[in-house]
């Protein structure tokens, strides 16, 4: 009798497990984003993300629950950004959504009443365009530097060895508009003196004349600023060429070879090709294993944005929800990336590391 009990009970403990199991809800993650446009932005920051990702679900998942990335392309528009985000809501049990690529498409997603509505939380752009998202439960949390600081940390540069006058060209890209009206309000509170402060097109137009540049920063994307770079050689040879953390350099020197040489720009990450800490080496590796392509600023941008979401899941108890999630990920304590440290409490946030590296004249990076 003892073991007929023993035998009912192991059969409805394995029952109960196996039921458990089937029923266990996988974890949701979707997204709208740039995959089909000119920029490798979006090709590159989805990389970093989906190769974490398969790094978890290859040893098991979280918590014994696989990771589903659903992501639906929008090729940069914002009207296509928000029907993607309706179908996901429509269609997609999602518990978290990563946020679109791009200013406008950030901007289009964030203000949706619909998103809003609901708890989910848009995590992680890879812009540093500030988006007011209202009120409400609706949040967008962000992990990188803000364009502002972008452009206070490239004038800061400039302050050591600057003594002409600044040239601010508009170049072409997804966030050329909002990185380059970030450096004029914060040229504007320096009282800085400018030479130039428009288009590319513009630009193109100007002769070189006996005003000292001093500097010429070009905002926009690798395709975006190269134009104004050539342009820069021939009118402003002396003057430093400086860009934000858009641009990527490995398609820059692509396409001008070595006009790119000296150009300065931003990081909002540690350098990806180091392996000084951990992280840069596991990323390395993961990139090899499940990409076979070198890691770039983006794809570990996107990998850094996968491992603060892991670690918000793994705190979460029972079935995932938006409202888990979103409280999860608020409750994560700080997460050290060597120089950089990421809270998404909101104490010393990634929002606080910007450092600069220049063009090498063999098309790496100078730290």
């Amino acid at each position: 009798m003892r073991t007929t009990h023993c035998l009912a009970a192991a059969a409805l403990f394995t029952a109960l497990t196996f039921s458990s199991s089937l029923l266990a809800k996988d974890l949701i993650v979707g997204q709208s984003l740039d995959l089909s446009g000119a920029t490798n932005l979006g090709k590159d920051f989805s990389n970093g993300i989906r190769t974490y990702f398969d790094s978890v679900n290859a040893r098991g998942g979280v918590r014994g629950r696989k990771i589903q990335f659903i992501q639906l392309d929008d090729a940069g528009h914002a009207a296509d950004a928000q029907i993607n985000i309706e179908k996901l809501l429509r269609e997609q049990d999602a518990d978290v959504l990563i946020a679109p690529t791009s200013a406008e498409t950030l901007a289009a997603v964030a203000t949706m009443p619909k998103l809003r509505a609901t708890a989910l939380t848009l995590l992680g752009a890879p812009t540093g365009a500030e988006v007011d998202a209202g009120g409400g439960s609706f949040r967008v949390l962000a992990l990188r530097a803000t364009f502002r600081e972008e452009a206070r940390s490239l004038l800061d540069t400039l302050r050591t060895f600057n003594d002409g006058a600044i040239a601010l060209v508009r170049g072409d890209g997804p966030d050329a508009g909002a990185s380059h009206t970030a450096l004029r309000e914060e040229v504007q509170a320096r009282q800085l003196k400018v030479a130039f402060d428009g288009t590319t097109a513009l630009w193109l137009t100007r002769k070189p004349s006996p005003e000292r540049i001093g500097a010429v920063i070009i905002s926009g994307d690798a395709i975006g600023v190269m134009p104004a770079l050539q342009h820069a050689r021939r009118v402003a040879p002396q003057a430093v060429l400086m860009g934000f953390s858009t641009v990527d350099h490995r398609t820059l020197i692509e396409l001008v070879g070595a006009a790119a040489k000296g150009m300065m720009i931003t990081q909002v990450v540690p350098p990806p090709g180091k392996t000084i800490y951990p992280f840069q080496r596991e990323h390395r590796a993961l990139m090899k294993q499940y990409r076979d392509e070198p890691p770039s600023q983006h794809t570990l941008e996107g990998y850094i944005v996968a491992r603060i979401l892991v670690a918000a899941y793994e705190r979460v108890e029972g079935e995932p929800s938006p409202a888990k999630v979103s409280s999860a990920l608020r409750a994560v304590g700080a997460m050290d990336f060597g120089p950089m440290r990421i809270s998404p409490r909101g104490e010393n946030t990634a929002a606080r590391y910007v450092d600069q590296t220049a063009i090498s004249s063999k098309g790496g990076l100078v730290d």
